[in-house]
């Protein structure tokens, strides 16, 4: 019945019918649709707006040629169908208002496992302040228990799905497009090592999709609808963030942000707002954490992990996210290393710096401030102004 489903919404089938669709009515009904028996809609008057559609005998056979194709691409590329109320429907997404009749995943089965979720958002382009609380907040939610959930874009999402896989924990990347692709195309890797460390890719659209900009608004609503609380680590007022926190509100999911201060940077700026307007609770340091796992509805049950151990992850996860063997090599330079061609393994790097530092006393910090200037140096001039 997946092929019915998807060739109703090939045909333009809204969403909330398509839901009644697959929960109310039984498969000769939506089969007899495609057969072109319209006495249905003298007892249907919901589907009436549909009737011209339905007496188009070429629009049916298109709808169904198109969720064929679909369905075919899927299996060449281990795509999986998910619709609404099955058994591999993600189990979070069913309580937000009007989830999406029909989700595509790669990876894990987003149902098991990845109900324990926070969502982790923010800019594109993280100063210190952002790096600081992705790589000292999330390696304590993992150590509990819960999977992060992001958007897979450039920044606070790359910078979240890597500190949670250094972590060891799973992840859950929301695209809004077909998953024959990914966008930004650089974070193609990334995508590849969340399906080697049993996460998921998960996209409402079906293969074909591209990443149009009014896609990546309803993505948000999706990453809102698979976590328990969402966390804005850094974000601008006017930004796509904001949106995702909107939909927070109108979910009535818990809102969490770290304290920017009374003079917050423009990427701060939506912090701010969200504090000054009492539409979110502070993370006022690092032992906050466990308000937030609270307010997800989960007792804590480890201990809270030691400095040092943090910022040893923290200092991976930067590691991890340098794909560029060019910066990895003048860092070392202003460290005094020698950059050999064993470093160029990701282990041998963590294993070697660690060891630099445990010899000679070198001040991980020193080193992880290397790492995040390096990072924000790639940012255009118009990023780094802001």
């Amino acid at each position: 019945m997946e092929k019915y489903y998807i060739a109703l919404y090939k045909l333009g089938i809204k969403n909330e019918l398509l839901l009644k669709a697959i929960t109310e009515y039984d498969s000769d009904f939506i089969i007899h649709l495609f057969e072109g028996n319209t006495d249905i809609f003298l007892t249907n008057i919901e589907w009436l707006e549909y009737k011209n559609i339905f007496e188009d005998h070429s629009s049916l056979l298109n709808a169904l040629e198109a969720a064929e194709t679909i369905l075919q691409i899927n299996k060449q590329n281990e795509i999986h169908t998910a619709l609404y109320a099955t058994i591999n429907y993600p189990h979070n997404l069913m309580s937000m208002d009007n989830p999406p009749a029909i989700v595509y995943y790669k990876g894990a089965n987003p149902n098991r496992n990845f109900e324990k979720a926070i969502a982790c958002i923010g800019t594109r382009k993280p100063t210190r302040f952002g790096f600081n609380a992705i790589n000292y907040l999330i390696p304590q939610w993992v150590n509990e228990g819960f999977a992060i959930i992001s958007g897979l874009a450039a920044g606070v999402d790359r910078l979240a799905h890597i500190s949670c896989l250094t972590e060891g924990g799973k992840t859950i990347a929301v695209l809004a497009h077909g998953l024959d692709m990914i966008y930004p195309a650089s974070n193609r890797k990334l995508a590849e090592k969340i399906l080697l460390c049993n996460g998921t890719l998960l996209s409402e659209y079906p293969v074909g999709t591209k990443p149009d900009k009014f896609r990546f608004i309803n993505r948000n609503r999706l990453i809102v609808g698979l976590s328990k609380v969402t966390v804005a680590m850094e974000c601008e007022r006017k930004s796509g963030s904001m949106h995702t926190i909107e939909f927070a509100q109108k979910q009535n999911c818990p809102i969490f942000c770290p304290d920017p201060g009374d003079t917050p940077k423009e990427t701060q700026s939506g912090l701010k707002y969200i504090l000054d307007n009492n539409i979110g609770s502070l993370i006022k340091n690092g032992l906050d954490y466990q308000n937030v796992v609270i307010s997800a509805g989960y007792n804590i049950e480890q201990p809270s992990m030691n400095a040092k151990y943090i910022k040893e992850q923290y200092l991976k996860s930067l590691i991890a996210s340098i794909e560029d063997d060019f910066i990895i090599k003048s860092i070392f330079e202003k460290i005094g290393l020698n950059y050999t061609s064993d470093c160029s393994c990701l282990i041998n790097l963590n294993n070697y710096l660690l060891d630099f530092i445990q010899n000679t006393g070198y001040p991980i910090q020193t080193i992880i401030d290397l790492f995040i200037e390096s990072i924000i140096s790639t940012y255009t001039p118009s990023e780094k102004e802001s």
